[in-house]
């Protein structure tokens, strides 16, 4: 009889001394300092100090082993965005994480990987509706109590302004690209001020 895949809440998988999560943070750690081309079976076994076995005996393809990481990352991320809907300044809150460059970093990789992988493709469009939905509503939610038109600053709009400028920098900060970074970063920090200032009476 063939052997059914593991789950990830099988015995082995919680008694393993963390293998599994050591793979997908090993993982991670590649594709942020090297690329996602370097995360071969072999390279991340060596990272995470397991066998090169034990990769494909949690993930029979390394795509499941990329859904996974991305999976990991995207549930800590979509906490943070939800945080943020009830954070006193939200548009900041947003814009601050969108500015975190290892999370900017990742997501570019996993771009490059999707052009080329269906299932990572399938995954990230999942993903990104997740966190466009949740961006969107703690956009109008502040819009709305600063007593903005939201028909003038439609918030789905605003939150892919905030988000987009903030990845945008940190991918050409890692490239070593740096012209025009203060001035923009400047900009948006005047707007979110203003738009953190109490409605007017």
């Amino acid at each position: 009889m063939r052997p059914t895949r593991r789950s990830s809440t099988s015995p082995r998988a919680t008694t393993d001394g963390g293998a599994r999560g050591r793979l997908i943070e090993a993982t991670a750690k590649i594709m942020r300092d090297e690329g996602y081309a370097a995360a071969t079976s072999r390279r991340v076994a060596a990272e995470a100090g397991v066998k090169q076995a034990l990769v494909y005996y949690y993930f029979p393809t390394m795509d499941d082993l990329f859904v996974e990481v991305l999976r990991s990352g995207a549930e800590a991320s979509l906490e943070r965005m939800r945080a943020a809907l009830t954070d006193e300044d939200p548009l900041r809150a947003l814009w601050i994480i969108n500015s975190d460059s290892r999370i900017s970093v990742l997501n570019t990789e996993f771009m490059a990987l999707a052009n080329h992988r269906k299932a990572i493709r399938t995954e990230l469009k999942a993903y990104a509706e997740r966190v466009r939905d949740i961006e969107t509503a703690a956009v109008t939610v502040a819009l709305r109590t600063r007593g903005i038109d939201l028909d003038e600053y439609p918030p789905v709009a605003i939150s892919m302004l905030i988000a987009q400028i903030a990845r945008s920098i940190c991918n050409e900060e890692t490239v070593g690209v740096s012209a025009g970074h203060t001035a923009l970063r400047d900009l948006v920090e005047r707007h979110l001020d203003r738009l953190a200032a109490p409605p007017a009476s």
